[in-house]
């Protein structure tokens, strides 16, 4: 299997911790040079970037709010200046706002879907830029279960999730004859800090649902996206995979 990415720029959005730092280290490990993104968490973006140097590889590290189209412009120009092209996009940047309906203010709505769908559309829409001149490129788009199951007191991490598995699809059909492939993982409950309250007080349901008998590692994830940002993907396009150990089958 073609899982070498020796020669490739990926460039993982929210790379700093949880599932996109396991993407940053699995990408830096298959060979490619990786552009870290980050929003707050500048530390833990130079931790994963020491990772990767301690182990020979190349990474950088790169502040950006994607929700903002302007920090996101600068963004792309710094890593093309760094690194003159980008190969692979990892949508991987989200934030939770959870409470019912009823009781989310507008900006818990809109912040949500800023960073995961607004976020998706600018990063994707620079790198389509860079990748259609090559006519060639990978864009994995992280999204979640949660998109197709939904979710009590999670309508706009919901809302955002499935636009992205919508937004990947609707961009495979557009750019998938040039050689641009577009594929999304939807992640189960993985074990993140951003998980980490849902597991407190629901984990013992939600794991009784899962066939695997365990929670995900978000290394789980980031086995998957190496393989969507590799050759070996080559014939796949406009797919929503889930990482979830059986969930949404139950």
């Amino acid at each position: 299997m073609q899982l070498d990415l020796g020669g490739k720029v990926a460039l993982v959005t929210g790379g700093g911790r949880g599932i996109g730092r396991a993407c940053c280290l699995a990408l830096a490990g298959a060979g490619a040079a990786v552009a870290v993104n980050y929003s707050r968490s500048a530390e833990a973006a130079q931790e994963v970037k020491r990772a990767i140097e301690a182990k020979g590889g190349r990474a950088e590290t790169f502040a950006a709010d994607v929700s903002s189209l302007e920090e996101t412009q600068a963004m792309f120009a710094k890593v093309k200046e760094a690194f003159g092209t980008l190969d692979i996009l990892v949508n991987n940047a989200g934030v939770i706002h959870d409470t019912l309906l009823l009781t989310m203010k507008p900006d818990q709505w809109a912040k949500v879907l800023g960073v995961s769908l607004n976020g998706a559309y600018h990063c994707t829409r620079l790198a389509a830029e860079i990748m259609m001149r090559k006519r060639a490129g990978k864009v994995v788009n992280v999204s979640s279960v949660i998109a197709v199951q939904g979710g009590r007191g999670q309508t706009n991490y919901a809302a955002a999730k499935a636009g992205l598995v919508a937004f990947t699809r609707a961009c495979a059909a557009e750019m998938g004859g040039r050689g641009i492939q577009f594929n999304a993982v939807l992640p189960g409950m993985i074990v993140t800090g951003m998980s980490e309250k849902v597991r407190k007080h629901a984990g013992e349901q939600i794991l009784a649902r899962i066939p695997a008998g365990r929670f995900g590692e978000p290394e789980d994830v980031a086995k998957v996206v190496v393989f969507l940002a590799s050759p070996a993907s080559d014939y796949v396009n406009g797919q929503a995979i889930a990482v979830d150990g059986g969930l949404l089958a139950g």
